[in-house]
């Protein structure tokens, strides 16, 4: 994302002040992490798990990043239904941007570049079995 959406007017957000909430395999705990999900809108696709980068550090761009897309049994991964969007108060669509990355098994980006400052970001996954799983990360780059 660029410096200039970055300063565009925020989505309206949840309290995200001090820690956060972690969710991973149905269990919820709080971080004062730097990126984090914030919320799960949906779960009945494939599961969405952040390797990289770790929700206690905090960080400088560019950021390691490594997302793993674990499918349901009997299903896979629709890559095509991948979704990736920055959330402002009009969300922007930066899919085209991180096409390059997306596997089956998730996304591997060596040098994700985020401005400075808190980002919302919503991914959103589909599975052959006609499952959704959508979540809301919040990024947080230092200065």
């Amino acid at each position: 994302m660029t410096q200039e959406e970055a300063e565009r007017e925020d989505a309206p957000a949840p309290d995200t002040a001090g820690s956060r909430t972690v969710c991973d395999s149905g269990e919820c705990f709080l971080v004062p992490g730097t990126f984090s999900v914030v919320e799960t809108s949906q779960a009945t696709g494939p599961k969405i798990r952040i390797v990289e980068p770790a929700p206690e550090r905090e960080y400088r761009a560019p950021i390691r990043l490594v997302i793993d897309f674990l499918p349901k049994e009997g299903a896979q991964v629709d890559l095509k239904s991948f979704k990736l969007e920055y959330l402002k108060l009009i969300s922007i669509d930066i899919t085209a941007r991180v096409a390059g990355f997306v596997r089956p098994e998730g996304v591997r980006i060596e040098k994700a570049d985020f401005p400075a400052g808190a980002h919302k970001l919503r991914l959103t996954l589909k599975d052959t079995a006609g499952g959704v799983t959508q979540q809301i990360y919040l990024v947080e780059i230092a200065k």
